[in-house]
């Protein structure tokens, strides 16, 4: 499960936070496969994203931003359950 976030004080109108939105849910959406490949039977891992920008960006640098998170997350994923 993933959900976004796109603070009013970053974006003023609502067009903006709405792009914004859209770029990071396609984005994770796109990306996603190897984390649900990875994970081990029994476990699940919820997101949530928050836009820190102030700045419209595009999609290559949401792509990017979210290969990092897709890496960071991987690591996460298949360290060991704890008993």
């Amino acid at each position: 499960m993933a959900g976004f976030s796109v603070p009013k004080k970053k974006f003023r109108k609502s067009v903006d936070r709405h792009r914004v939105r859209r770029l990071l849910a396609e984005a994770w959406r796109t990306r996603k496969g190897p984390i649900i490949t990875a994970m081990p039977e029994g476990r699940s891992v919820h997101v949530f994203l928050i836009a820190t920008t102030t700045e419209l960006p595009d999609f290559a640098q949401v792509a990017g931003a979210m290969d990092q998170v897709v890496e960071k997350l991987l690591t996460i994923v298949q360290k060991p359950a704890h008993a």
